[in-house]
Formats: structure tokens, sequence, C-alpha cells
């Protein structure tokens, strides 16, 4: 029905209804005798707005939009709101996405990071979700240029140039940057190039430098500019062979028949540290290349007695381990042939079997022996992710299972596409025994709120997939509303990072609401309908933690425009209040050096005037950005800046809790860095101390 233009609509329904009134004969039938509910359909009740949508339900109200939350309100029409969390993928480098209320989920504004300063060199990254700046290094040889700050790059374009590079006789340059060109002292790096290796035949361990270095070869795996050592060693017979490297930084290691040729290299990975395993290697020579940014560099080189390789590397010949017990394995010179849901692209993986023939519960754990990541699927159909009982991830990945059927089953072992993992696969049948309460969908712990609960995770499994979440174990509560409610979620796991999912529909990711994530994680949805909803919480730890559920009458937000300046700053009233507006339109007035990157976006302001010492909470959450609050005290032509957060609220959100004194008091709110803007939420409470 929104796609329809709503005066048209409007005029539809006055002319339905003139036609169920004049159009009855003698009948005298009504708007209320035809089922109509006359009042809304009174487009001229001064009371409701122009291109009111009638209703009775909310139902009735379906726009097909998913971020919107269709209303049928007390007056009888249609209320939209903006679900702005609906459109969040997890994904913090592509920007906040935002929702449309004509056209729904749009993508957000891609970050850039970008600080306008020549000095950095900024990226995003995704996997800490911020923006990393690091000093001027274009050639990546670990010094910045020396025109910037601090810098001790003479020429930042080469790699081979540096305080850091040894002087090279007779080429008329300047290899270490200390302005005079080919001094008595000078000479290449030992073991830099093919025609000076290091032979490590004997194995052992070796203390080795890559300062001076040049980056003389590409390695397979390694960003160009590295400076990289050569080792080689020679094989009279097959040997199991393990290098390991390890400097300052990310190490890459590749193992190759010819030196100086990328096509004859075996392998090549990366890491703290970088490994390099094979196993039964040929007899002959072999060289070793290790690179990094410039440092001290420990290598280890391992030779042992060769080992065949498994032979449960596929579905076709699975290891039966319906007996139980422990089984080492190794995924040295493995490939991937399994699919799981929670497994990683190109790992080598290992294939088990069992069957029962009762029912049991079925207890399975791996352990990898260095500590890395490894992941356990237990699949009905072997190979088949959608038949995935369980999948669980972890340096030691276990799960418990209960109440198995008879039959066979499957457990797929995976290891990570940089590492060649030794490990300990243990399995175990017990007595079949029911999951714990909260441990399924199914099983979901009923909730009237208010509530505060003390739960655990130590005797959960992971069941359920969240958007901002992993596979940690979880566990889900189920709360029911009688009447429309604002809903608050707070998990508090003393000091454990916890994840939040609200969803309709238990397990189902299309009907999830929100997902948060934090230490504590907060959840806030307002003028939610009656009904049930499941709370689903996880961690990695496996922690206890405190659950506050909180239901409250639903809150409506007053609409705010023109405080774009402290000098016109919207009054928050003495009890404080939900208002909503947007930035976009606003300017860049204020910035902040406490958080937020600058926060040099468009911002507006809001005006606190307190009598007395309060307790203040301020929050953006359910705002559409990346929002960045900050608090000033003072006049306005002379703020003092008090207080500033930037990720402190629900997801990208933020939240300010403050005991304030009398007086006046700033609030703005900003976006992150430069460049975010949007649709806003800003509420306040105040409280005694």
């Amino acid at each position: 029905m929104r796609s329809l233009d709503t005066a048209a609509l409007a005029q539809f329904w006055i002319l339905t209804l003139a036609l169920a009134l004049g159009g009855c004969g003698d009948d005298d039938t009504t708007a209320m005798d035809a089922g109509l509910d006359a009042g809304p359909l009174d487009m001229g009740d001064p009371g409701l707005p122009d291109g009111s949508i009638p209703c009775t339900t909310d139902d009735d109200c379906d726009d097909e939009i998913a971020c919107t939350r269709d209303i049928c309100d007390d007056r009888g029409i249609c209320v939209y709101r903006v679900e702005p969390a609906v459109c969040d993928d997890g994904i913090f480098c592509n920007g906040t996405e935002v929702c449309d209320p004509i056209d729904g989920c749009l993508p957000g504004v891609p970050e850039t990071c970008n600080d306008d300063d020549v000095c950095t060199i900024d990226r995003c990254d995704e996997e800490a979700k911020l923006c990393r700046r690091t000093s001027r290094d274009f050639d990546e040889d670990g010094e910045a240029d020396w025109f910037c700050e601090g810098g001790t790059d003479c020429d930042d374009r080469d790699p081979t140039r540096g305080t850091t590079i040894n002087e090279v006789c007779e080429d008329g340059i300047d290899n270490d940057c200390d302005e005079d060109i080919d001094e008595a002292e000078c000479g290449a790096v030992r073991y830099d190039a093919c025609d000076d290796p290091l032979d490590v035949s004997a194995g052992g361990f070796f203390e080795l430098t890559s300062l001076g270095a040049i980056p003389d070869y590409e390695l397979g795996c390694a960003p160009s500019g590295r400076r990289d050592l050569v080792l080689t060693f020679d094989l009279t017979e097959a040997q199991d062979v393990t290098v390991r490297a390890e400097g300052r930084s990310i190490t890459y290691v590749a193992l190759r028949s010819t030196c100086d040729d990328r096509s004859s290299e075996l392998e090549c990975n990366s890491g703290f540290p970088g490994a390099v395993r094979r196993r039964a290697l040929p007899a002959g020579q072999y060289f070793i290349l290790v690179a990094d940014i410039g440092g001290d560099v420990g290598v280890e080189v391992v030779f042992q007695d060769p080992t065949d390789p498994p032979t449960n590397e596929s579905c076709a010949m699975p290891l039966d381990v319906s007996a139980g017990g422990t089984f080492p394995g190794s995924l040295v010179d493995v490939d991937d042939d399994v699919t799981t849901s929670c497994g990683s692209t190109n790992a080598p993986d290992l294939v088990y079997t069992f069957t029962t023939t009762e029912e049991r519960d079925v207890v399975v754990s791996a352990a990898s022996v260095s500590g890395d990541s490894l992941s356990v699927a237990i699949q009905r159909t072997c190979g088949d992710e959608a038949t995935d009982m369980r999948c669980v991830r972890g340096s030691t990945a276990g799960t418990r299972l209960h109440q198995v059927p008879a039959g066979t089953y499957f457990v797929v072992v995976e290891g990570s596409s940089s590492r060649e993992n030794d490990f300990t696969l243990d399995i175990a049948f017990e007595a079949p025994t029911p999951p714990p309460a909260g441990d399924l969908c199914s099983n979901a712990i009923p909730v009237t709120a208010p509530a505060t609960i003390t739960g655990t995770l130590a005797d959960k499994q992971d069941d359920i997939d969240l958007s901002c979440g992993f596979n940690y174990k979880d566990i889900v509560y189920e709360v029911t509303l009688t009447e429309r409610s604002d809903l608050v979620v707070v998990a508090d796991g003393s000091g454990s990072f916890m994840y939040v999912g609200i969803q309709e529909t238990c397990g189902v990711d299309a009907s999830q609401l929100r997902c948060t994530s934090g230490n504590p994680s907060r959840s806030r949805l307002r003028d939610l309908a009656p009904g049930t909803y499941y709370v689903i919480v996880e961690s990695f730890s496996g922690t206890s933690f405190e659950l506050q559920i909180e239901a409250s009458e639903p809150t409506v937000p007053v609409p705010v425009t023109g405080n774009d300046t402290c000098e016109t700053a919207h009054v928050i009233p003495a009890t404080g209040g939900l208002f909503t507006g947007t930035t976009v339109s606003a300017l860049p007035d204020y910035e902040t050096a406490l958080c937020g990157s600058g926060a040099m976006s468009n911002d507006v302001a809001f005006r606190l005037d307190l009598t007395e010492t309060k307790q203040v909470v301020a929050t953006t959450d359910g705002s559409a950005f990346d929002t960045v609050l900050h608090m000033h005290t003072g006049m306005c032509v002379s703020l003092e800046e008090e207080a500033c957060n930037d990720d402190g609220g629900e997801g990208s959100t933020s939240r300010i809790d403050r005991t304030l004194n009398a007086g006046t008091h700033y609030f703005i709110v900003d976006g992150w860095s430069s460049g975010r803007a949007g649709d806003y939420f800003f509420e306040v409470t105040v409280a005694d101390p």
C-alpha cells in the first residue's frame, strides 16, 4: 500500500466511503454497518495528518519494506517507523547502511578513513572495525617519509633506501639515507640474495636480521616491498620438513626448488610465526625465502622421518571412530575437500564417521597442538553443510549433541588456510540427556519483563547464528509483551564481550529486529507490538552473565529542526525526553578532541539546564548512522568539552552516562570522522544521583 501516492489513496478511501453511503438505496447502510471504521476514514478530521492511511490492525499497514515497522496506532491510521538496524550487514568498512522509507535498505557511504593528512596512510580495518592510520610509508619498508615529522626514509618510493639499509658500494646512491654516498662502511647484508644463502641442512634455530636487506624476490603470499632473506638445505633422502620464522610483524615464508623462480614455489604462508610444513619432501636442494618489514628474525628448521599422508582426506574414505577415544590428526599437505557451515575457504580438512545403534549424547572435541583455531562440524550427510547438526570453532573446538538418534554421522575437522595444524580429536558416547533450558529455540526460557536474570553459557551449545556474532555458545529467552512497549535488553558478562540478537521468530535471520555487541551489550527497540520475542545471548568465553530486560510504555519522539548550533540548540526539558531529526542538512560546526576521530561531520545541538546535581544518561540508540556524542559545559561561545563517546551505545551509536552539576550543558549529536550524517534518535533521561 505504501507504494501508492498517499493523497491518491486517501481520495480512494473517501470515494469508497461515498459509494458505500450513497449507493445503497433504502437500506440505510452506514460505513460502520459495512464493517468500516468511520472515524479514520474521515479525511477531513483536523486531528489526522493529510494523506493518512486508515487501518484496524498492523497487517493493514504492510508496506513490504523490511526496514520499516508498520504500526496501526490508536487513532486508526498507519505509522511507519524506520528501523535502520535491520539494514546493518555487520560490515564496518562499507559504511553504515540506511533505511529509506520508500526504497528500503540502501548501502552506506564506504569508509575511506581519509584524514586529509598527507603524512598518514589510512586504511579501514574490518576485523577491528576501525580506521588505522600509519605514518606515510609508500614503499612499505618500515620507515616513514623523512618529509613528515619523525620520518627517516629519504626516498619513500624505493624500498632499497632507508636508514636500516646498508650502503651499497660504488652504486652512486645514498642507500642508507645519511647524506653520504658510497662511504667506506658499505657492503650487502648476508643471506640477502640467492647467491649467498644460509645453509640450514643440519636443522636448528637461527637468529638473523633483515635490517639492511633488499626486497629482491616476489613471494607468492607476501606484498611487495618486504625485505627477504634466503636459506637453503639439501636432502639426501625424503624427509618431513617444518620451517617456522618469526619477526617483529607478519612474517612470510616460501619454500622453493629454484631460488629465484617463483613458479617453483611449493608453498608460501604467513603469520605470527609464518610456517611451512611438507610431508615426505623428496631428496634434492631447496630454498627458503623469509620476508618481513625489517628487523630481527628467528628461523627454526626441523627435519623428521617421512610420514604417510592420512587416508581420511575425503568423504570417500572417512575414519571410523564409532568406538570412541582419542585420535591424533595432522593437516600437513591435506586439501580442502569438504564444506561446512563454519569452516574457512581453502582450509585443509579430515573426515571421520561414527554409527550408533541407539539414542546417545555425543561429545566431540578437537584441540590444536599449536593453539591455532580449528572448526569441527557434525553432519548427517558428509560434505553437505545444509545437514550440519553443529559447527563450532576454537583452538579447542568442542560440543555436546544431546539425544542423537541412532544412525550414521560424519565429523569434519578443518584448520585454516595459513596453518597446517596437528590436533587431537576426542569423541565419546554417553547416556542420552535432554538439552538444558534455553539451549534451543524449542526450550527457550520464558521471561516476564521487568526481569534481572543470572545466566550461564557454560553448558550451552551454538545453535543460532547472529548477524553480529560468531560460532559461539548461545542461550535463548522468550519474552511476551501484552501491550505495545519499548523493550530494553542489557547483557553484562563482567568483562566478557557479549552478543545479543532479538528476533520475532527464533532462529530465523529474516525476523531479526536488532543485533548488538559490546561489554556490556545494550539494545533498545521502540514501540513493539504485543507478541512474543526471542532474546538470544552468546559469547566466545562461555561465561556467566547478567541479563536485564525492561518493558515500558512506548515513547513517541519529538521532531526537532533548526538546532544547528548552540545558539539555536533545542532545549531539553528538566525531565529529559526523546527527540528525532536529521543531521543531513546541518553544518559541521563543532569538533571534539576526545573521540570519534575528531567528529568533523554535520552536527546538531541540544541544551540541558540543571538547577541541581543530576544523573544524566544520553544516547543516540536507533540512529541511522555512525554517531558521536560529545558534551560541553558553559557558555556557547566558550564551550568546555566534558565528555565524548563514539560506540558506547548499541551498534555504532553513542552513550554518555555522567553525574552533572547544576548549570548549562550542551550535547552535540555528531558523526564519526567526516561525512557521517543521517536520521538520529537522541534520548536523555534525568534522575537523582
